[in-house]
C-alpha cells in the first residue's frame, strides 16, 4: 500500500517540482540554467560564422551561359520589383539571377507567385544566406 501511495501521489510531485525556472517575488522568471542556452548560443553563433550564414531561399529568375544576357534580365527585375533585391550568382557553368532573402520556403514561394506571371520559370532554390541580409 505505502508503495502505491509513492507512487500515484508523491513521484509526480517530484517530477513537476523539478523546473529550471523559478518566480522571484516580483513576478519576473529567472532561468537556472541561463550558461548552459547561452554555451548553444554561442555554439549556434559559432556554427554560422563557420557556414557563411544561414539556411534561407532564393528565387532562381532565370540562367544564362553568359553574364552579359543576364544583366538585361536583372535591371529588368529591378525595375519591376524595387523591393526585392536582385543577385547574379555564378555557379559554374552558368550565371544565375536570384531574388530575394527568405529564411523559409513558403515565403519564397509567396513572392514566387508575384513574379511568376512576368517570369514564368522562376522557383525557390535553398542557398547560405548572410544574416544581415534577412528581413526579421
Amino acid at each position: 500500500m505505502k508503495n502505491l501511495f509513492f507512487l500515484f501521489i508523491l513521484f509526480p510531485s517530484l517530477l513537476v517540482a523539478q523546473t529550471d525556472t523559478t518566480l522571484s517575488e516580483n513576478g519576473d522568471i529567472t532561468s537556472i540554467n541561463e550558461g548552459e542556452i547561452d554555451a548553444l548560443v554561442r555554439k549556434y553563433k559559432t556554427i554560422l560564422k563557420n557556414t557563411g550564414g544561414v539556411e534561407g531561399w532564393r528565387i532562381q529568375v532565370t540562367f544564362k551561359a553568359k553574364r552579359e544576357d543576364i544583366l538585361p534580365l536583372q535591371i529588368e527585375f529591378s525595375k519591376l520589383y524595387p523591393e526585392i533585391p536582385a543577385q547574379i550568382i555564378f555557379d559554374s557553368p552558368y550565371y544565375k539571377l536570384t531574388v530575394g532573402n527568405f529564411r523559409t520556403r513558403n515565403e519564397a514561394i509567396k513572392i514566387k507567385h508575384q513574379i511568376n506571371k512576368v517570369f514564368p520559370g522562376a522557383h525557390p532554390v535553398p542557398i547560405i544566406i548572410d544574416p544581415n541580409l534577412l528581413k526579421d
